[in-house]
C-alpha cells in the first residue's frame, strides 16, 4: 500500500514538472498620429508611454510615413500617453487643461488604433521700437491669455521675456486661445529729479538726489500694450488658433514722469518707515512690481520718482523701533519681564504695521500714508474636528483668487498661527490646509471678518482672529463614466460641493480614462454630487447656473473620513 501511495506521488509529481508554467499576458498600445486641423497623418512624430506606477517605465517609438505607432508586449496597467513633433505643441492623449486620458491595459480593454490629435504650433513675436523707432533692448514684455481657467473667465500671464539687444521677443509653443501682449521698459535717456529738498543725511536706506538735471528728460513709458494702447481695455486682442504665427510690434512713447509724495508724521523719534513695494496692476488678477527711485528729502516726506501712469498699489511700513530705556537691563530683569508678559507685549508693540493704498496716478500726487488703515492683522488656532492634538505643524494657506495673492502661515504649539510681517489687504480668500497632506478645512469662524464656507473676506478690521477646524481623513471617489451604458473616455467629471460659490476648494475635478474609469481624492467629509460632461471643459463650472441642469442627473454621494467609494455617472451633453 506504501509502495503504491508513493508510486501515485512520483507520477503526479512527473505530471507537474511536465506542464508548462502560464505565460504570462501581454497586451499592446497602438494607433495613429494626426494633425488635428486636417487630420493628416503625422510621420516622424516621437510617441512615448510610461506605466503609473514604474518610474523611469518611459518607452519611446517614432511613427512611420503612415503616422502608425504601437508598443508590444505590455503587462496590464495604466499608461500615460504622449506625443511629440517639430512644429506641433507636445501634448498627452485628449490632453484637456492639466488633465489627460491614461491608456488601461489588460484582459478586454480596448487599447489598439487610438487616434492621437496633435495641434500645430502657434506663436506670437515682435519687435519693441522707441519713438526714434529705434529698437528697445531688456524692455519687459509680458503675455497675457485670457478664457476660461478654473471653471471662471478670467486673465492671467502665460509668460514672460525680455527683448534682445534687437528688440526681439518671441513666445512659442502656445495653445490656441485670447492673448494681449504688454510691455514695459524705461527710456535709456531718462533723468528723475527730485522736486523736494533734500536733507543732507537721510539715512542709510534713502539714496542722494542732485537737484541738476533737464526736466525734460524726467520721462516714463507707461506700459504699452498692443496696438499700441496704454490699457488693456483699449488693447487689441490677439486670436490665435493652431498653426497661427502672429508678429505684433509695439512702439513706446514716453511720457511725463510721475512724482509721488508721501507724507507721514512718526509718533516718536525711533519710529521707523519705509516703502515696502508699488506694483502696477495690468489687468484683473495681473501686477506687474516697479523698480523706482525713492528718496527721503526731509523727516517725514519720502519720494517717489520715475513713475508711469496707471492704477498702482502701493505698499507701506512703519515700525516703532527699540524704544530707550532707563539704566541697565539685567538678564533676571528680562526673565521676569518675560514672566509677566510684559517683554512679550513690549515686542508685539515694535512689530512693523504695514498699510496698503490703490492710486490711480494721472500726474504728481501727495498722499498721507496714514489716510489708509493698516492692512489687516491675521491670526487664529487650528483644531482637528474629533479633538486630538495635530498631528505636525499645519500650514494654513489664503489665496485671493482675484488678486492671484498667496499668503502662508505655519502653526505653533497648540495650533496657534499668525500672518506677522504679512500685509493682507482688504479681499476674499480662499482658506485650505496644505500640510498635513490627508487633511482639508471642515468648518471656520472668524471674528474681525465674514466666513462663508472655506472662504473668508477681510474688510476694515485691522484685527482678524480666525478658528480653523480641520478634517483628519480625507476619502476617494472611483468610478466610471457611462455613455448609452458603455464606457466613455475623454470625458469631464467634476464633484460639486454643496454651496459652491463659496467652496471652490472643495471642487475636484477629473477626465475618464480610455476604460471610463476616473478617480477623484483628497475629498473632504460632506455632501456631494459627481457630474460627467460630454464636451466640459469649455464650461463656466465655477458658476451655480452653468452647472444648475447637471445636477440634477448626477450622483449625489456623501463622503465620510477615509471612505472610499465607487459610483456610475451618465455622461450628458
Amino acid at each position: 500500500m506504501v509502495l503504491q501511495i508513493a508510486s501515485f506521488l512520483l507520477v503526479a509529481l512527473s505530471a507537474l514538472q511536465q506542464t508548462p508554467a502560464p505565460t504570462p499576458q501581454s497586451f499592446r498600445i497602438s494607433g495613429t498620429v494626426v494633425d488635428a486641423l486636417g487630420g493628416q497623418p503625422l510621420a516622424r512624430a516621437q510617441v512615448s508611454i510610461n506605466l503609473q506606477t514604474e518610474r523611469g517605465s518611459t518607452v519611446d517609438t517614432t511613427t512611420g510615413p503612415d503616422g502608425r505607432f504601437a508598443f508590444e508586449n505590455l503587462a496590464a496597467g495604466t499608461y500615460q500617453l504622449s506625443a511629440r513633433r517639430k512644429g506641433y505643441v507636445e501634448q498627452a492623449y485628449k490632453q484637456h487643461e492639466f488633465f489627460s486620458t491614461a491608456i488601461i491595459v489588460g484582459p478586454n480593454l480596448h487599447s489598439e488604433d487610438l487616434r492621437f490629435e496633435l495641434r500645430p504650433d502657434a506663436s506670437i513675436s515682435g519687435q519693441v521700437f522707441d519713438e526714434m523707432n529705434e529698437p528697445v533692448r531688456s524692455a519687459q514684455v509680458m503675455l497675457l491669455h485670457q478664457g476660461l481657467r478654473l471653471g471662471r473667465r478670467a486673465t492671467w500671464q502665460q509668460g514672460q521675456v525680455m527683448t534682445d539687444d534687437q528688440g526681439h521677443y518671441h513666445f512659442g509653443h502656445l495653445p490656441p486661445g485670447t492673448y494681449f501682449v504688454s510691455v514695459s521698459a524705461q527710456p535709456w535717456y531718462a533723468q528723475h529729479v527730485g522736486r523736494q529738498r533734500t536733507v543732507p543725511n537721510p539715512g542709510p536706506d534713502s539714496s542722494q538726489e542732485s537737484a541738476s538735471g533737464d526736466p525734460a528728460l524726467d520721462v516714463a513709458y507707461p506700459v504699452t500694450f498692443f496696438l499700441n494702447a496704454t490699457d488693456i481695455s483699449a488693447a487689441s486682442p490677439i486670436t490665435l488658433h493652431p498653426g497661427d504665427a502672429e508678429i505684433s510690434d509695439i512702439t513706446l512713447r514716453p511720457v511725463p514722469a510721475i512724482h509721488l509724495v508721501i507724507r507721514y508724521s512718526p509718533s516718536s523719534a525711533s519710529e521707523q518707515f519705509w516703502v515696502q513695494q508699488i506694483t502696477q496692476h495690468i489687468a484683473d488678477g495681473v501686477d506687474l512690481g516697479l523698480a523706482v527711485q525713492t528718496t527721503q528729502s526731509e523727516l517725514g516726506v519720502f519720494e517717489i520718482m520715475g513713475l508711469p501712469p496707471g492704477r498702482m498699489s502701493l505698499g507701506l511700513a512703519s515700525s516703532k523701533g527699540n524704544e530707550p530705556t532707563s539704566g541697565s537691563q539685567t538678564f533676571e530683569g528680562a526673565a521676569e519681564m518675560y514672566a509677566s508678559g510684559e517683554l512679550t507685549a513690549a515686542v508685539k508693540a515694535n512689530e512693523p504695521t504695514s498699510r496698503s493704498q490703490s492710486l490711480q496716478l494721472t500726474g504728481d500726487t501727495e498722499i498721507n500714508a496714514w489716510d489708509a488703515p493698516p492692512s489687516a492683522t491675521v491670526s487664529g488656532v487650528i483644531t482637528m474636528d474629533d479633538g486630538s492634538p495635530l498631528p505636525q505643524p499645519a500650514f494654513l494657506r489664503l489665496h485671493s483668487r482675484a488678486a492671484g495673492a498667496v499668503f502662508d502661515a505655519q502653526s505653533q504649539a497648540h495650533g496657534e498661527f499668525s500672518f506677522n510681517g504679512q500685509a493682507i489687504p482688504a479681499g476674499i480668500y480662499g482658506v485650505t490646509i496644505a500640510q498635513p497632506p490627508a487633511s482639508a478645512v471642515r468648518s471656520m469662524s472668524a471674528t474681525g471678518a465674514k466666513v462663508s464656507g472655506r472662504t473668508v473676506e477681510i474688510g476694515s478690521s485691522p484685527d482678524v482672529r480666525l478658528s480653523v477646524v480641520i478634517s483628519k481623513g480625507s476619502g476617494v471617489v472611483k468610478g466610471f463614466a457611462l455613455k448609452d451604458g458603455k464606457p466613455a473616455d475623454g470625458v469631464m467629471i467634476a464633484l460639486v460641493p454643496q454651496d459652491p460659490e463659496h467652496n471652490l476648494v472643495l471642487f475636484r475635478r477629473d477626465q475618464s480614462d480610455s476604460d471610463g474609469s476616473f478617480n477623484l481624492r483628497g475629498i473632504l467629509p460632506g455632501k456631494y454630487t459627481v457630474v460627467a460632461i460630454e464636451n466640459g471643459w469649455d464650461l463656466e463650472w465655477f458658476s451655480p447656473a452653468a452647472l444648475q441642469r447637471y445636477l440634477a442627473a448626477g450622483e449625489k454621494i456623501q463622503v465620510n473620513a477615509n471612505a472610499k467609494l465607487e459610483v456610475k455617472v451618465n455622461v450628458q451633453q
